[in-house]
């Protein structure tokens, strides 16, 4: 019993300094500086300095159902694997959570792509 909970002891401790260690490293780097865009003149109007913006459209056979699928098959598979150390049973419960929540955000970024997308396309 001694063993065990010295092992315990011992792996929290050291993840809790990895985790600490990790956060400094990450919080001293310096964000990388964006690239200058230069702007994009509007066709119609070529000294008036306006700008156009650059439509970007779905692509072909891009659907809800298909995102969400993707989705719900990630998230059964990585919830499944998640859910295996508990007895194998826990696999069954996790893969239809990670499903359902895969599922969602899959047809989340398809209803915000779609929201963004120019109505003409």
């Amino acid at each position: 019993m001694l063993k065990i909970s010295t092992r315990t002891v011992l792996g929290s401790a050291i993840a809790g300094l990895l985790i600490v260690g990790s956060g400094g490293v990450a919080a001293a780097e310096p964000a990388p500086a964006p690239a200058p865009v230069a702007p994009v003149q509007a066709p119609d109007a070529p000294g008036s300095g306006a700008v156009a913006p650059i439509a970007a459209c779905m692509a072909p056979g891009d659907t809800i159902e298909l995102r969400a699928g993707l989705g719900a098959l990630l998230g059964t598979g990585s919830g499944a694997v998640a859910g295996l150390p508990v007895f194998f049973v826990g696999a069954i419960p996790f893969g239809i959570i990670g499903g359902v929540i895969g599922a969602m955000v899959g047809s989340t970024t398809y209803a915000q792509d779609a929201w963004r997308a120019p109505q003409n396309c």
